[in-house]
């Protein structure tokens, strides 16, 4: 709880009268872990209600407690403008193993610029820092201070930048332009990074700094942009440079809306303007791209040339799916050989080619690689296992560790365990994000495996397993959390228990408050339009914080998984996909006549397509351990064309 909170009035009260009556009971010290709780909420009411007096009584009694730190970064942060120099410099050294010493640093930088405090700000911070808004507070301070040839660089960095920037970057740049430091290099390189994060109101204001010479080609570049098929219409004498950058970046651009048009175009203006290596490179692989994505390669032979000069894994994969969807083995055959050394190890191209290798009659090789593949555990060794009609390969090794007692004493752990039982999970998880940093012996961090799990952290075991590459810690990396709560709604909803909790470890690794940037929320990701449309459905009581709580994320995650397999007459491949990505674009992109690998193979989102492999292959896992019958796909879904 941050102290300042006022929409946790309620709690807050109850904890002033907690304290009330601490006080009252008695005014010794207090040891005991339940007390030093309840004196730590006390506290927090001081800071919140701004009672020193009484917050520096509170802090006295917990100077032996793991969350005393929070208590100074909380005092520290409410008046942060009196916050002397020695003061931050002494709470960012003893706050280091902390994810405090980085906000705290970022709220008083922020707060010394502001307000023009240049001394203090480059006495904390006298490197550049790594936020914008921060680098240009810190060169500010810098100018102030007189070292105005390191402002004036950094300001340049920072201006031609395709984005608009902080309103704190304001005052450096006026300061750098009344110096005379703008020319038009500078104007023209900022008018074609905003060109190409399309920054159209950028270019505007940009293209208002330019000289009188600049203007006319600055005019040319803004009519490209505002109509990239004018570029053909466009005067651009081959010698210029100025000619080459409108061409190339408008090519580039003209490639999203008609790649063959930007072939064509580019097929005239090649030999006669002298593009450098990285404009050609720019035009030939937007044009690659969206010739890819639209499946109408303007000119194969063309395309074929392109992708072996670009020596693009992304390109090539994609022309690959694209046979793969077509049955083009012919084309598979020609196109593996264009991936790089790593894009040719990577397991889903090697199942492909072991796949090619059948259709051309050998078995040999064929068996071989499968043989390779079928040896790991993943989505394609289980593919190829299935191929060969063998057990999977799970690889299920205990790590060696076996004593958590060290890292139990750690003040990073205990200051963990307080956070979660004062439900600051968010913070939980940054304090063991920065304990997983800080380190890096692997018995350590197995033992941090070892000890989140013993705990029922599950999300911190799995990315403790993740740091410490425990890759065959099975039981960690894929713990069989809220199992009775899965297996409740997996029978009411006629759904095998593992199929729910692969979709849980995929989309949260079990952690109950996850919420994704698209504002995805709890175990099962619950949009909040499906949370409210589903909850509405079943007229359950539903807000978007209850989908934070575990027993109601729950209930729309499996009744929407069932409704999706409804759908989709219960083929789970489609209903995972439509999970993901949304039922509408599964009615799309279904019915292609394809086998279910090659579907899979082929589905347009990579997101997508790495999520319904990973789930399928979690829910293999998750067999595993259950005690069940592993097994890829079902009879049904492994003989239906897709």
């Amino acid at each position: 709880m941050r102290p300042w909170d006022t929409g946790r009035l309620t709690r807050m009260f109850r904890l002033v009268a907690v304290a009330v009556l601490a006080l009252a009971i008695s005014d010794a010290r207090a040891d005991s872990l339940a007390q030093q709780r309840q004196d730590y909420g006390a506290a927090l009411v001081a800071v919140g209600l701004g009672d020193t007096e009484a917050y520096a009584q509170w802090r006295e009694r917990l100077v032996r407690y793991p969350l005393a730190i929070y208590l100074d970064y909380y005092q520290l942060r409410r008046n942060m403008g009196a916050v002397s120099v020695a003061e931050a410099v002494e709470f960012v050294q003893r706050s280091a193993q902390t994810p405090l010493a980085n906000r705290f640093l970022s709220a008083y930088l922020r707060e010394a610029g502001k307000n023009g405090r240049w001394r203090d700000y480059l006495a904390v911070m006298p490197d550049t820092p790594n936020s914008v808004d921060l680098q240009c507070y810190f060169f500010r301070a810098q100018l102030a201070q007189g070292q105005s040839a390191q402002a004036w660089n950094g300001a340049r960095r920072l201006w031609v930048h395709g984005e608009s920037q902080p309103s704190a970057c304001d005052p450096l740049f006026a300061a750098w332009m009344a110096a005379g430091q703008l020319t038009d290099d500078i104007v023209w390189t900022r008018l074609l990074n905003a060109f190409d994060a399309r920054q159209r109101a950028l270019m505007d204001y940009v293209a208002k700094k330019s000289s009188a010479d600049l203007r006319p080609w600055a005019d040319k570049l803004l009519a490209v942009y505002r109509d990239p098929d004018s570029l053909r219409r466009q005067s651009l004498p081959p010698a210029q440079p100025r000619s080459r950058d409108i061409a190339s970046h408008g090519l580039a651009y003209l490639a999203r809306y008609s790649p063959s048009q930007a072939l064509s175009l580019w097929n005239d203006l090649r030999p006669r303007m002298d593009f450098t290596e990285v404009q050609v490179r720019r035009v030939e692989y937007a044009i690659a791209l969206h010739a890819l994505f639209a499946r109408t390669a303007p000119q194969e032979v063309w395309l074929r040339g392109a992708l072996s000069r670009l020596q693009d894994d992304k390109l090539t994969g994609i022309r690959l799916r694209w046979a793969l969807a077509e049955a083009d083995w012919a084309a598979l055959e020609y196109y593996l050989p264009l991936l790089t050394e790593a894009g040719q190890a990577e397991t889903g191209w090697r199942y492909w080619k072991a796949r090619l290798a059948v259709r051309q009659g050998d078995s040999v090789h064929a068996t071989a690689a499968l043989q390779q593949i079928a040896a790991e555990r993943d989505y394609y060794g289980f593919l190829a296992a299935d191929r060969l009609g063998r057990d999977y390969a799970f690889n299920h090794a205990q790590p060696a560790v076996r004593d958590t007692a060290a890292v139990a004493a750690l003040p990073a752990v205990k200051r963990i365990a307080e956070l979660r039982f004062h439900q600051e999970s968010a913070l939980a998880h940054a304090e063991w994000y920065t304990l997983l940093q800080d380190t890096t012996e692997p018995q350590s961090l197995q033992a941090l495996m070892l000890l989140a799990s013993e705990k029922g952290w599950h999300r911190m075991a799995i990315d403790a397993a993740t740091r410490a590459q425990a890759w065959d810690a099975l039981s960690h990396r894929f713990p069989t959390a809220q199992r009775a709560v899965f297996a409740r709604h997996a029978a009411t909803q006629s759904l095998p228990t593992t199929e729910l909790m692969a979709i849980a470890r995929r989309e949260s690794a079990f952690y109950p408050r996850a919420q994704s940037p698209a504002g995805a929320r709890g175990l099962m990701q619950i949009m909040p339009a499906t949370g409210k449309a589903v909850a509405a459905s079943l007229r359950l009581p539903h807000s978007r914080n209850k989908l934070f709580e575990v027993e109601h994320n729950v209930t729309l995650g499996s009744v929407y998984y069932r409704q999706l397999l409804d759908r989709f007459d219960g083929n789970r491949v489609y209903a995972l996909a439509g999970y993901n990505a949304g039922p509408h674009r599964v009615q799309r992109w279904r019915d292609k006549g394809l086998s279910v690998a090659m579907w899979i193979e082929t589905i347009p989102f990579r997101e997508t397509r790495n999520y319904v492999q990973a789930v399928l292959a979690y829910n293999v896992v998750f067999q595993y351990l259950l005690g069940d019958t592993p097994r890829l796909f079902t009879a049904a879904e492994s003989q239906a064309v897709y």
